[in-house]
C-alpha cells in the first residue's frame, strides 16, 4: 500500500531479551578498552642465585712429603772360610745376637798345629846356621890356622938365614952360584906359603859375604812360612766381624769347607738405616730438609730426626726407571733399641717454610672447560678468576693467583660456586663471613698482609 506524502513512521523502543542485553554490555565494555601499545615491553624477572661467601686465606706452608720405607742394616755380610778343613763346631744359632770377635765356627786345626811345630823346628835350625855363618870357623879350627901361619913364618925366617950364608960363601968362593940360587928359591916359596896361611887364618875369623846372605835368606823364608802357618791356624777359628745378628747358616757341622765356602750370614746391629722412596722433583730440595718424623705402626713407635740431617740423609744412585723416584738412605738413631731390620715405617719429610701463601677452601674450586677457577662477587655479580691449584691440606687448597685478582677484601664464593656462571647476579646468604677458618684471611696470631699483596 502506497503511503501518503509527508507521512513518517514512528518506531516504538522495545526492551530486548536478557541475552541480548548481556551481549551488548560486553561489546560496550570491549569497545571502551584501549588497545595495547606495541612499543611498551613488559619487565622480565632477573635470575638471582643465593651463594655463601668466604675469604682468601694467607698462611705459612711447610713444604713436606710423606713416604714409606723399610729398616735395613747398615752392614750385611756372608762370613766365609779362609782355610781348608772340616767344620768342627758352630756355636751360634740363627737369630743369635753376637758381639764383634765372638766365635761363630771352628775348623779342625790339628793339621795346622803340626805344620806350625815343624816350621818352628826349621826356624830354630836356620837361625843357628845363620849365627854360625856370621861368626866363621870353630875356635879349634881357627887355632890350627894360626899355628900353621906361625910355622910358615918360621920356615921363611930359616930360608932367609940360609940365603944370607950362601951369599957370603959365594963371595968367598967356597960354594957355587947354583947353591945360592936354590936358597933364593926356598925364600920365595916360603914367602908364598906364609901369605896363604895368613889369608886362611884371617878368613877363618868370618865367613864369606855370599854365605852370610844365603843363610839369612833361608832363615827369612822359614820365618815367613811359620807366620803363614800360624795365621792359618788362627783362621781356623771364625769370629764375628762386628756386632750383629746371625740370620742364616750356610753349612753344617762335619761338612768340609775350603777357602770361600759360606759359613753363615749376619747383619750389623750397631747402626740401622731407613730406605725411603720420594719423587724425583725433591732431589734439589734435600739441602733444605729440616725434619723427618718416623712412625712404626707395628711397634706403636714415633720419633723425629732434627739434627745433622745433611750428614744423615744420602741419595742412593739407582733411581727407578719406572717411577722416576729417588731412593734415600737415612741413618737412624742408635738409642732406639726396639728397631730391627725388616720393619716397615712411614716418614714425613719437612723442607723449607714458605711464608704467606694464598689458599682457598676446597669447596670454592671449580674445574670446567676453562680449567681450574674460583668465583668471586664483584658489584653483586659472579666473576670467574682462573687459578692453579696445588696440594690440599685440612680442606684448604694452595693456589697460584697468576692474574693477581685475589686479596683479603675479595668476596670468594664458597657454597653455590658450582651453580654460578660469569655475570649472574648473586644473593649473599652470609654477608659477614665467619671470623675463623676457613673463612678468615689468616690464622689467629699471624700477621695479615696488606690488601692485594701476594703471598711470598
Amino acid at each position: 500500500m502506497t503511503q501518503p506524502i509527508g507521512y513518517r513512521k514512528i518506531s516504538v523502543w522495545r526492551r530486548p531479551p536478557g541475552w541480548t542485553l548481556a551481549l551488548a554490555l560486553a561489546l560496550l565494555v570491549g569497545c571502551g578498552q584501549a588497545e595495547p601499545d606495541p612499543s611498551v615491553q613488559k619487565p622480565k624477572r632477573e635470575l638471582v642465585l643465593p651463594v655463601q661467601i668466604g675469604k682468601v686465606i694467607f698462611k705459612d706452608v711447610i713444604d713436606e712429603i710423606q713416604a714409606v720405607g723399610n729398616v735395613v742394616a747398615e752392614q750385611r755380610v756372608v762370613v766365609t772360610s779362609e782355610v781348608n778343613g772340616r767344620i768342627q763346631a758352630l756355636p751360634v744359632e740363627e737369630g743369635s745376637q753376637v758381639k764383634a770377635g765372638q766365635v761363630l765356627a771352628r775348623i779342625d786345626i790339628r793339621e795346622y798345629l803340626l805344620e806350625v811345630e815343624r816350621l818352628q823346628a826349621e826356624q830354630t835350625s836356620a837361625r843357628k846356621e845363620y849365627e854360625k855363618t856370621l861368626s866363621g870357623l870353630r875356635p879349634e879350627d881357627q887355632e890350627k890356622l894360626k899355628a900353621q901361619a906361625n910355622a910358615d913364618q918360621s920356615a921363611l925366617n930359616l930360608a932367609v938365614k940360609v940365603q944370607k950364608r950362601m951369599e957370603q960363601l959365594v963371595l968367598d968362593g967356597v960354594v957355587s952360584q947354583s947353591l945360592l940360587d936354590e936358597a933364593n928359591d926356598k925364600v920365595a916359596r916360603a914367602q908364598e906359603t906364609l901369605r896363604a896361611s895368613q889369608a886362611a887364618s884371617a878368613a877363618g875369623g868370618s865367613s864369606r859375604e855370599e854365605d852370610i846372605l844365603k843363610s839369612r835368606s833361608n832363615l827369612d823364608s822359614v820365618t815367613k812360612q811359620l807366620a803363614m802357618a800360624q795365621l792359618n791356624r788362627s783362621k781356623a777359628v771364625i769370629r764375628a766381624p762386628f756386632d750383629g745378628v746371625v740370620i742364616s747358616k750356610k753349612i753344617e757341622v762335619g761338612a768340609y769347607a775350603g777357602p770361600g765356602t759360606a759359613i753363615l750370614e749376619m747383619i750389623g746391629s750397631s747402626r740401622l738405616k731407613a730406605i725411603l722412596e720420594i719423587p724425583q722433583r725433591y732431589r734439589g730440595k734435600l739441602e733444605k730438609i729440616s725434619r723427618i718424623d718416623f712412625k712404626v705402626e707395628e711397634l706403636g713407635l714415633e720419633f723425629p730426626i732434627k739434627r745433622n740431617l745433611k750428614q744423615r740423609v744420602r741419595v742412593i744412585p739407582d733411581a727407578s726407571i719406572f717411577s722416576g723416584n729417588i731412593r734415600l738412605q737415612v741413618d737412624l738413631p742408635r738409642k732406639i733399641n726396639s728397631l730391627f731390620p725388616g720393619l716397615t715405617l712411614k716418614a714425613r719429610l719437612q723442607f723449607d717454610t714458605r711464608r704467606q701463601i694464598k689458599h682457598v677452601p676446597s669447596i670454592a674450586l671449580v674445574i670446567n672447560e676453562k680449567g681450574t677457577v674460583v668465583y668471586v662477587v664483584e658489584q653483586g655479580h659472579a666473576k670467574r678468576v682462573p687459578v692453579r691449584a696445588f696440594m690440599e691440606r685440612d680442606n684448604l687448597v694452595e693456589i697460584d693467583d697468576f692474574t693477581h685478582q685475589l686479596n683479603l677484601q675479595t668476596q670468594l664464593i664458597l657454597r653455590g660456586s658450582g651453580a654460578v656462571f660469569p655475570g649472574v647476579k648473586v644473593f649473599l646468604t652470609n654477608p659477614q663471613p665467619q671470623a675463623k677458618p676457613p673463612f678468615n684471611a689468616v690464622e689467629k696470631g699471624k700477621a695479615r698482609p696488606k690488601a692485594g699483596q701476594r703471598g711470598t
